[in-house]
């Protein structure tokens, strides 16, 4: 056993299925998981993906060599923080939050000598959301970013790095701003832009028509507008500089594009699409 306790709190998609991950490694000897829904723990249980489950922390942090924040990005620094009291000494408190700047500096800035932290982040997960949808094999052969600061304990970050690699994920590292910079472009802004193209179709006078005749490349393309948008508002506020940024860059990315339509510019009009056609073939 490479780990007697890791506690998991809020069993959505991530926190269930890294929970089940574990489980089905042999490696840890109890993985317990937090929830304030009753009905989420009683299915979490019955389907064996922990082996015990509790809504207080009081209850189930104590003990925990791990202790992985798996809630919504706009309370996990107050979770960590609510957990400081509670958890044991020298133990690892980390999360799965998609920004990662304001939740370490502010987990950081108040966390006991006693204990450690260190940013995390699963590059994977799908528009479904809750236990129910959760997955064992969801981070095999998926990237993992670590976000350690000059105040990360070494053996605190081998720890997490061991307990991601053994659900089956390659982990990397950067800082915290590198990786908000980077994920406001290749994550958070596809959901803005998917979003915002509903919608688009939506504020057409005909928008039941249009709707009635979608095919495959509106739904494929906008297959993350169907997540949750209490979620993605609070990563979209988290990250407002960064995705700021990503938006501007955006925009005067389409409006190369409208003005090359526009003016019949379809030389340079083709060069762009053979441009992005290229790149997305290499992804």
């Amino acid at each position: 056993m490479q780990f007697n306790k890791i506690t998991i709190i809020g069993l959505g998609l991530i926190g269930g299925s890294l929970a089940w991950a574990l489980k089905e490694t042999d490696e840890v000897e109890t993985v317990v998981g937090i929830d304030p829904d009753k009905e989420s723990l009683e299915y979490a249980l019955g389907k064996g993906i922990i082996d015990k489950g509790y809504s207080d922390i009081n209850e189930g942090v104590p003990g925990a060599e791990i202790i992985v924040i798996s809630t919504h990005v706009g309370v996990i620094a107050d979770t960590a923080k609510s957990i400081f009291p509670v958890a044991t000494e020298s133990a690892i408190i980390t999360d799965v939050g998609s920004v990662k700047s304001s939740i370490v500096k502010g987990v950081e800035a108040e966390l006991p000598e006693n204990l450690h932290f260190i940013g995390g982040h699963p590059i994977a997960g799908t528009e479904n959301s809750g236990v129910h949808s959760a997955d064992s094999t969801l981070f095999k052969g998926r990237r993992c970013i670590l976000t350690p600061t000059q105040k990360t304990d070494s053996q605190a970050k081998s720890k997490v790095k061991s307990m991601w690699e053994l659900v089956g994920s390659e982990v990397h590292e950067m800082d915290s701003e590198t990786h908000d910079h980077i994920f406001g472009i290749v994550s958070h802004l596809p959901h803005i832009v998917a979003y915002s193209l509903i919608n688009t179709v939506l504020s057409a006078e005909d928008s039941e028509k249009l709707l009635e005749f979608a095919g495959g490349g509106l739904k494929d393309y906008t297959r993350v507008a169907a997540s949750s948008p209490e979620m993605w508002g609070e990563i979209f506020k988290a990250n407002k500089s960064h995705l700021l940024d990503a938006i501007s860059m955006f925009k005067n990315s389409l409006r190369e594009i409208e003005e090359a339509i526009e003016s019949e510019d379809f030389d340079t009009l083709k060069k762009k699409l053979d441009k992005a056609a290229k790149a997305k073939r290499g992804l």
